[in-house]
């Protein structure tokens, strides 16, 4: 009976080669005759193993096997009598421009050629990208997007969870036949970076304020919060506030956010600030004066 030598390393079709050869190491210790010795079914799935890694280790024999399937080790006669494959050409979410993600890889199958050579009708994985808000990736969202393809239109429906995070997936089944796999692009935010789970603002801070200390509004993902600032802060000092970053998926709790101070000096000194600063000057200079001299 074929195996799908992805099902049998426990990897999806756009792995990495590196988390393929990882995930078979992990079987390969797991199973090893040494450690299951008289287990025939150990010995019978690790001979797959090495088997499926053989393959996908190999980039032009991962090309055919995911071009031809079982029939790779064929894939240049096959190519040569024009035999076709499991991937498909044209873009199958539909609509150009309406489309809420863009297509960037095709993975075995195709909705345009779902038949192997055999007439078995294969599973067809498409991938792509989904670009969400900060502020979606922080509430959870819901998406529909359109897919196209030889059995016509689908709306499908997408549910993005809260506390997702740039290059996250989703994965859609919508048929037996069908497998979506989406990479989550989570766009840049104008009053927010992200760090793992927590986020960090710039807090403009006046220069009187930083000095003499004082209140400023931080702003979080949907209010504002009231942070006290000490006397004699200097500029680019951060607060951490706990509790207002993004959520931790699967545990209910969130980071922190990062509050980090941008003082700022006066556009224009009108004279009264000049002579201000003057005598402030005059201050600073005899006070340092003093200090030399005590030494």
């Amino acid at each position: 009976m074929a195996q799908d030598y992805y099902n049998v390393l426990g990897v999806s079709r756009s792995a990495t080669d590196k988390e393929i050869k990882t995930e078979y190491r992990k079987l390969a210790r797991k199973l090893h005759p040494d450690v299951n010795s008289g287990d025939s079914a150990a010995s019978e799935r690790f001979k797959r193993v090495n088997e499926a890694y053989e393959v996908l280790s190999d980039s032009k024999k991962r090309k055919d096997y995911d071009e031809f399937g079982e029939n790779w080790k064929h894939a240049e006669e096959l190519r040569k009598a024009g035999a076709p494959g499991f991937g498909g050409g044209g873009n199958p979410f539909g609509g150009g421009g309406g489309s809420i993600f863009d297509l960037f890889e095709r993975g075995q199958g195709s909705h345009d050629s779902p038949f192997n050579i055999h007439g078995a009708q294969m599973r067809s994985t498409v991938e792509g990208v989904l670009e969400i808000t900060l502020e979606e990736a922080y509430h959870g969202a819901t998406r529909r997007v359109s897919l196209n393809g030889a059995a016509g239109s689908r709306t499908l429906e997408v549910t993005v969870p809260a506390g997702i995070r740039d290059g996250g997936k989703i994965r859609l089944n919508p048929d037996a036949q069908t497998e979506v796999m989406l990479r989550v692009k989570v766009l840049p935010s104008r009053r927010f970076s992200r760090k793992g789970d927590d986020l960090v603002a710039e807090v403009p801070l006046s220069y009187i304020d930083a000095v003499l200390g004082g209140e400023v509004e931080v702003p979080t993902i949907d209010s504002r919060i009231a942070l006290t600032i000490p006397a004699g802060t200097q500029n680019g000092r951060s607060f951490r506030i706990p509790g207002k970053g993004m959520p931790k998926r699967g545990s209910g709790e969130f980071g922190d956010l990062i509050a980090r101070v941008k003082v700022r000096l006066p556009d224009q000194v009108t004279d009264d600030h000049r002579r201000l600063f003057e005598q402030l000057r005059e201050i600073e200079q005899s006070t340092a004066a003093e200090k030399s001299a005590g030494r």
